[in-house]
Order: C-alpha cells, then sequence, then structure tokens
C-alpha cells in the first residue's frame, strides 16, 4: 500500500505534470482568457511535449535509466537540453509581449532550473521536491486553499522520492529549499 501511494505521489508532482497543472492555474488566474490559452500552449509546446519525447527516447536508447533522469550523471545531459528549452519560452513571451509578470516568473523558474544544475555537479537535488515547493509556495499568490493542497502535495512527493529510493534525505532537503527559495521569490513578483 505504501508503495502504490508513493508511485502515486511521485507520478502527481513529476515536474512535467504538476509544473504543467501550475502554470495552467495560475495563467488562468493573472492573465486574460486568451493570453492565458497562449501561455499554456507554448508551455506544453515548448517544454512539457519536447522533454517528455526526450526523455523517452532516451530511456528507449538505454541512455536514461528511467523517465525521471534519476541518475546524477545523467541529468548533466538533460539540464543543458531542459534549460535551452526554457529559454526559447522565456524569448517567445518576451517577443509575444506578455506581461512582465510572466517574464519575471518563467525567469525565476529558469534560474532555479540552473541552480540545480549547478547543484548537480555535487549533489543530485530533488526536482520533484523543488518544483512542488516551488508551485506550493508561489499558489499561495492568489489561493490559500490553493496554497494548502499544493504544499501537502509537495510534501507528499518528496516522501514517495525517499520512499522509492530515488533520491537521499540531503538531496530531497536541498530540492526543497531550493524550490522554497524561489517559491518566496515568485510570490513577491
Amino acid at each position: 500500500m505504501k508503495n502504490k501511494a508513493a508511485h502515486l505521489f511521485t507520478v502527481l508532482g513529476h515536474p512535467l505534470i504538476l509544473g504543467t497543472v501550475y502554470v495552467f492555474f495560475m495563467a488562468a488566474a493573472n492573465l486574460p482568457s486568451r493570453q492565458a490559452f497562449l501561455l499554456s500552449v507554448l508551455v506544453v509546446g515548448f517544454i512539457a511535449l519536447p522533454i517528455t519525447w526526450h526523455n523517452l527516447r532516451k530511456l528507449k536508447k538505454g541512455q536514461y535509466s528511467n523517465f525521471d533522469v534519476s541518475d546524477q550523471n545523467q541529468r548533466k545531459g538533460f539540464y543543458p537540453f531542459a534549460l535551452g528549452l526554457f529559454l526559447i519560452l522565456f524569448l517567445s513571451f518576451y517577443f509575444l509581449e506578455f506581461p512582465p509578470a510572466v517574464l519575471y516568473n518563467s525567469g525565476n523558474f529558469t534560474i532555479m532550473l540552473a541552480c540545480l544544475a549547478l547543484v548537480n555537479l555535487k549533489i543530485k537535488a530533488s526536482l520533484h521536491a523543488a518544483t512542488a515547493f516551488y508551485a506550493g509556495i508561489s499558489v499561495f499568490s492568489i489561493s490559500m486553499t490553493g496554497g494548502i493542497i499544493i504544499m501537502g502535495l509537495a510534501m507528499a512527493t518528496t516522501w514517495s522520492r525517499w520512499e522509492l529510493k530515488r533520491h537521499s534525505p540531503l538531496e530531497l532537503l536541498i530540492g526543497a529549499m531550493v524550490g522554497m527559495f524561489f517559491g518566496m521569490i515568485s510570490l513577491n513578483l
């Protein structure tokens, strides 16, 4: 039962799933509907689908041991790819003249990802925990209830990564702290 719950929370808290839902939620709450729709399409098209395709391709070729890229050495190749996609997304937002808050928040998340890439040179911080805590804290800017729910999911996701033996407690703590730090920045943007 514990293992099934851990698998459920690791999927619900997966950065591609939770991150995309977070973007949809925040866009719908903060932007006019047409702009929110365009932003959501761009995130799916420039981030979620390419990373899914990339990870599945690497997994099929045996270059990744799992879809989550849980191996520290394998992440060294993942982060440059992901950061390139986030840079393209940021530039798209800039050229399409999205509001400054969109630029600030997407830039903030990209910087968080770059920090995790640097941390990964020494220790594999949890991207699941970082993304979940980032989203949880950020959502407090529009909904106390939503923030509490996402923070609960962040804690459950962090536990799931430990339960499934994908991360050590230190890796989870670092991921959570990085996510909270950049989430606080997002909250103040």
